[in-house]
Formats: C-alpha cells, sequence, structure tokens
C-alpha cells in the first residue's frame, strides 16, 4: 500500500513538472518577434501569427531581442523601455502620428537599433506631430535607412539624454520638420541634461527644409553637459540655421564636419556662441544669408580645402587654418 502512494505520488509530481514545462512558452519572450499589416496583437507576434503594432510586440520581445516586419504596414507609435531592434529594411516599417512623439526611447542603459522605418508627422495637417524620435534615457540609439518627415510641432529627432550616451545616423532623411511659433524646433536636436556627456556621428544625413535650425547641438541647460558631434556626408539645406551651436557656461560643444554640403539656408550655414568649436574640411558653404556667425567665444575653423562663395554675406573661418599635416 505504502509502495502504491509513493507510486501515485511520483506520477503527480511528474505530471505537474510536465505540465510546468508545457505551459513555460506562451508566457516566454522571444527573442525575435514579428509584425504585419494583417496581424493581430493577441497573437504570440511568432512568424506564422504575427502581431498587428510595435507596441504589441515589445512586451512580448526579450531584451536585446529584435521586432521585424513581415509585411508593409502601418505599425504605430511605441515606447521602448528596453534593448530592442526594430528591423524592417526589406518593406514598408511606418508609423504615422498627429500631435504626439512616433518613437520614445526612455529606458536606463537601453541600446536601440532603428533601421527601414518611414516617420510621417502630418506636418501639412495642422496637427502635426511633436518629435519622429524622442530619446530620454539609454545607452544609444542608432537610426539606419529611415525617412522623418512633417513633425512641425517638434524635431525629426529630438536626443536630450539624461544620461551618457550617442547617438548614430546612417542613411537618414528628415524633411519638414519645426515650428515657425516655437524657435527650439526643428530637424534634429542634440541637448544633454545637466553633467550629461552626448555623443553624435552623423554619416549620410539630410536634412531639409526644416525650420529655426536643421541641426541644433545645445548645451545651454547647465555646467557639466557636453556634446561631441561628428559629421561627414551631410547635406543641410534649406533650413533656418544650417548647424546651430549653443553653449551653457562650463559646458563645451565640438563639432567635426567634412565632405558636406551647408547651402540655401535663410539665416546662418553655421553658429558657434559660447564654447563652441567646430572644424571644417571638404565643405561646401554656399546660398546661405550669412555663411558663418561666430558669438560670444565661438570659433569655426577650416581645415583650408572648403568652398565657401555665393552667400550673402560671405563670412570668414575663424584663424588660423589649421594644418592638414
Amino acid at each position: 500500500m505504502i509502495q502504491a502512494m509513493k507510486n501515485a505520488v511520483s506520477v503527480a509530481v511528474a505530471m505537474l513538472a510536465g505540465a510546468m514545462l508545457y505551459s513555460a512558452p506562451a508566457s516566454a519572450q522571444a527573442t525575435r518577434t514579428w509584425v504585419s499589416g494583417v496581424g493581430d496583437d493577441v497573437n504570440p507576434c511568432s512568424r506564422t501569427a504575427p502581431c498587428k503594432t510595435f507596441g504589441g510586440a515589445l512586451p512580448k520581445t526579450a531584451g536585446g531581442g529584435e521586432i521585424n516586419c513581415l509585411d508593409p504596414g502601418g505599425f504605430g507609435a511605441v515606447t521602448i523601455t528596453k534593448s530592442i531592434s526594430i528591423i524592417c529594411d526589406n518593406t514598408e516599417g511606418g508609423i504615422l502620428v498627429a500631435a504626439t512623439y512616433a518613437i520614445t526611447v526612455n529606458g536606463a542603459g537601453a541600446v536601440v537599433q532603428l533601421s527601414g522605418l518611414d516617420l510621417e508627422g502630418l506636418g501639412q495637417t495642422g496637427i502635426a506631430g511633436t518629435n519622429g524620435i524622442n530619446f530620454v534615457n539609454g545607452a544609444s540609439l542608432t537610426v539606419r535607412n529611415t525617412k522623418i518627415r512633417g513633425f512641425r510641432n517638434g524635431y525629426g529627432i529630438n536626443f536630450s539624454p539624461t544620461a551618457n550616451a550617442a547617438l548614430v545616423l546612417d542613411n537618414v532623411i528628415i524633411s519638414e520638420s519645426g515650428s515657425a511659433s516655437d524657435p527650439f524646433t526643428g530637424g534634429i536636436q542634440v541637448s544633454p541634461a545637466i553633467g550629461i556627456a552626448a555623443q553624435a556621428t552623423l554619416t549620410n544625413v539630410q536634412v531639409i527644409n526644416s525650420l529655426n535650425a536643421g541641426l541644433r547641438i545645445d548645451t545651454q541647460s547647465g555646467t557639466g553637459a557636453t556634446a561631441a558631434v561628428t559629421l561627414k556626408n551631410v547635406t543641410l539645406t534649406n533650413d533656418g540655421t544650417g548647424i546651430m551651436m549653443r553653449t551653457g557656461t562650463g559646458a563645451p560643444v565640438s563639432l567635426m564636419l567634412t565632405d558636406s554640403i551647408v547651402s540655401g539656408n535663410s539665416v546662418t550655414g553655421i553658429l558657434a556662441k559660447g564654447e563652441a568649436t567646430a572644424r571644417v574640411g571638404n565643405t561646401t558653404i554656399t546660398g546661405n544669408n550669412a555663411a558663418l556667425s561666430m558669438g560670444s567665444g565661438g570659433a569655426i575653423y577650416s581645415y583650408g580645402d572648403n568652398r565657401l562663395d555665393g552667400n550673402t554675406t560671405n563670412s570668414a573661418f575663424a584663424l588660423p587654418v589649421i594644418a592638414t599635416h
């Protein structure tokens, strides 16, 4: 009798363990999930049962995992709070919003990669989106192969980290951003909080038809904030000021600009004010109202191989010219 009872208990334990193992996959997060224009957020976001939105897929994707677009669709605004990649290079990964952000990144230590997206802020409707991408907190944000347009109530990308962070843009087009009623809007902003270091690397980037500033690098938030920005093969055209650098006391900004075009900007090509220093090489600065503007200690140096002409005011680089060897 005792042995029979032991056997029954063993069988029950085995059955319970089996049930627990069987139910585990239903609650587990996948390292790769999928969204589809005809998906449903009640699905597990698998290849054969995709979700409908990025917001629906995010909680079903493990930290450090990846969300892929299975076919074209509008996948909704999303707030990212952990490391994640959203990759839609081979189809239409769309987000369309009005009066809000398309993507928010706000997760301590988050490493976020976005590629193949199309963010539309409905800038011609009168209820335009605020920021295409709003970065608040995280370790890094990389954006590739992406179009961002129509965010007339904010920035195409607002990179304002509250902890040390890096921004990487590659093959990104930002257009029709910024508001005529708010000077603190435009194409891209790099503006770290007090005591925070921000780094940004922009390659193969176009910022077009943005009000106020195509690229604003701003450490006026206070002492200890720093921003180091590198631009290569970047076009800033038909903006207010192509590149605007403004600093707070003890909050330096440095810029390296090479192989680029700054043209057709209605106010200034490049502005450096405060503790801001720019170094420019092999770049064309033409068709702007003023080519360069330096105030209150700002400096814009040349490597001697730039083309600066055809501006209403062909203001000169700071001296001396930087030796290239």
